[in-house]
């Protein structure tokens, strides 16, 4: 059961083959992209060979930029062992720029609530909404002699307002509050006068995640929950950054860098586990985040991922 289950993900996410494997591949794939250019396909010869030439370099520049950034790799983890990630002059000065332009934001709101709910407004659900009311509207106002049109238009008013309004309250927002039980006043009292730092992303790494660290309670969250941490229960807090490297079909199309930061509990008992929460920022978030949070402070961490794609570049 459990090597089907895992099928559908190996159709999508196949196993990286080891490089000296794929550079033998692509060896072999050289000469085939002409023979099959130029007798299955019949092209001529000067649509075939640059192909071909196009495909030999394509192939090798692959290959010496995956050398290049497995070299780096060893960089990488060597910079965070020794801890000089961040200590670079240059990355510095670039720090000290965006904390000048991008420093903590407080609190606007009167409640804890109103601030949150406001962060995960869905500007997608709100659109939805607007085109239901326009639907319903043209179903009570458009006279074409035909019961069938206002039935559909009000049919698709009704569908579009059950999703904008669903992608519109759906948030984590009211499980937080009830998770906050009677420590809400203590909690929203802390937030509102607590630093905040809020990180949105689109695309495959689309995240809305932030932090509010304040003088007895931590609020972090992301696009699926919030978690309210008390101070008093940290025991440490660590910088973790991840290199994910990309292929697509096998071929290595770059690498991008994520930053989280990782608030770990104190024990409870010596046979649990300590409890984590994670939070991801931007690189120079993270190091704010960090340094508010100074004296619960351990070592930098790293590591390195890769994802594996059919057909993407």
């Amino acid at each position: 059961m459990g090597k089907f289950d895992d099928f559908p993900r190996k159709m999508f996410h196949p196993d990286l083959l080891p490089l000296k494997r794929r550079i033998i591949a692509y060896i072999i794939g050289i000469p085939l992209v002409y023979i099959i250019g130029r007798f299955y396909y019949e092209l001529p010869n000067i649509v075939c060979i640059p192909l071909t030439v196009g495909s030999a370099i394509f192939w090798a520049v692959a290959v010496f930029m995956e050398l290049r950034s497995n070299r780096k790799d060893k960089e990488f983890k060597n910079d965070i062992d020794n801890g000089e990630f961040h200590q670079d002059e240059k990355w510095q000065q670039k720090y000290a720029e965006y904390v000048n332009k991008h420093d903590f934001i407080q609190v606007k709101g009167d409640s804890m609530k109103a601030d949150l709910s406001r962060r995960f407004l869905s500007i997608s659900g709100i659109v939805m909404l607007v085109i239901s009311a326009l639907f319903f509207i043209g179903a009570i106002l458009i006279r074409t002699g035909l019961l069938e049109t206002n039935i559909i238009l009000a049919v698709a008013g009704l569908l579009f307002g059950g999703w904008g309004a669903f992608k519109y309250l759906n948030t984590p927002v009211r499980a937080f509050i009830k998770e906050c039980g009677e420590k809400y006043p203590e909690i929203e009292r802390s937030y509102l006068n607590g630093r905040m730092l809020t990180y949105k992303r689109n695309g495959e790494l689309s995240c809305n995640c932030g932090i509010n660290i304040s003088g007895n309670y931590t609020v972090i969250y992301n696009s699926k929950r919030i978690d309210f941490i008390d101070n008093a229960e940290i025991g440490a807090v660590q910088k973790h950054v991840t290199k994910t490297k990309y292929y697509g079909n096998q071929i290595y199309n770059g690498s991008v860098f994520s930053y989280t930061l990782i608030i770990t509990l104190k024990k409870r008992s010596e046979n649990d586990d300590p409890k984590q929460y994670r939070v991801k920022l931007n690189e120079f978030q993270l190091e704010m985040a960090y340094k508010a949070l100074s004296s619960y402070n351990t070592p930098v961490s790293a590591s390195i991922r890769e994802k594996t794609e059919i057909g993407g570049i």
